[in-house]
């Protein structure tokens, strides 16, 4: 009787010994698996943090041999530069509250008449200012005496003798004025989220005001902006 009841308990606490390794086992695993967890969840909010931290850069390009149709032939248009090439602008989406590095190159090297005089003044930017580097962009076969750099200059308007196109955002309250030739650098942040209407408010299409062809057709001279 007696070795049949040692025999028990030493059943008795080898039954113990066994929940009780199996517990801290599970508890150790529990505790590493919240650890992996929250060292995720922190990477990812700072990585987060440190990209909005940096301004969202915003390309567009303006060419001028683009053909619009047998009729009128060659119209100006906005594309905007991606890191795959040119895509249309026709919605253009930029972030909310944040800083936006907005980079213009223009390849026009023509003026245009203004729409109003307005235009001449840029708005809607940090500081009311965009920069111009001007005539950074003409062709080299047009030999050393055609190069003439100018820029970069920060200026709060550009006069109206000397702007091939606008990008405006009349309901942000958004103007630049584009000179010929040039490369327009402007920061700004936009607080308001929705779809806008963006637009050239210089003379740049067809007919006898220019406000036809690429005036009036969405990516070309005007689009959509959403801000989210």
């Amino acid at each position: 009787m007696m070795r049949n009841t040692s025999i028990l308990i030493v059943i008795v606490i080898l039954f113990i010994a066994g929940i009780g390794m199996g517990y801290v086992v599970g508890f150790s695993g529990q505790k590493t698996v919240a650890s992996v967890s929250v060292t995720t969840v922190t990477s990812n909010a700072t990585a987060t943090a440190q990209n909005n931290s940096q301004p969202y850069d915003l390309t567009l390009m303006i060419t001028t041999n683009n053909n619009y149709n047998s009729t009128i032939g060659a119209q100006p248009a906005y594309y905007v530069v991606t890191g795959t090439g040119l895509g249309s602008s026709g919605n253009i989406s930029l972030p909310a509250h944040r800083l936006i590095k907005l980079v213009i190159f223009c390849y026009d090297n023509g003026t245009a008449p203004l729409l109003n005089p307005q235009y001449t003044n840029v708005s809607g930017t940090q500081n009311g200012l965009e920069t111009i580097d001007n005539n950074d962009n003409v062709n080299s076969s047009q030999g050393t005496t055609g190069i003439n750099i100018v820029g970069p200059q920060n200026v709060t308007n550009v006069n109206a003798s000397n702007i091939a196109h606008t990008f405006t955002i009349p309901e942000l309250g958004v103007n630049l004025p584009i000179p010929p030739s040039s490369t327009v650098t402007a920061y700004l942040m936009l607080n308001e989220t929705g779809t806008f209407t963006w637009a050239c408010f210089t003379g740049c299409g067809y007919g006898p005001t220019g406000q036809m062809g690429a005036m009036d057709t969405d990516a070309w001279m005007t689009g959509s902006l959403t801000v989210s």
